[in-house]
């Protein structure tokens, strides 16, 4: 199962979606076209998979299909390689805390 926060914006108009299975968020917003329709767009304006194009009623519509989207989503091969790098790095730090310094011991 996927690890999905949603923060609602102060004016209740946009949804950011995280997850620890993307690198950017996906923001739920509803655009200054007139209409009353929601769309989904990744933060950081990369392409949205066809599931995710086009446009809902309602925030709770967009909402329901961002989270059925990350819940059957692989993780993204970047968000695989710096999740790996992170452990990697973790435990270089702890093997680091623990070593004896034979200079000052």
């Amino acid at each position: 199962m996927a690890d999905i926060e949603v923060i609602k914006s102060e004016d209740g108009q946009t949804y950011t979606v995280k997850s620890d299975k993307t690198e950017k968020a996906l923001v739920v917003y509803k655009p200054q076209d007139g209409y009353k329709f929601y769309a989904v767009k990744y933060e950081n304006g990369a392409p949205l998979p066809a599931v995710l194009q086009g446009s809902w009623t309602g925030a709770a519509g967009a909402l329901a299909a961002v989270k059925l989207h990350l819940v059957h989503k692989k993780p993204t091969a970047r968000k695989a390689v710096n999740d790996r790098a992170k452990e990697r790095q973790a435990e270089k730090e702890k093997l680091n805390a623990t070593k004896s310094d034979p200079e000052n011991g």
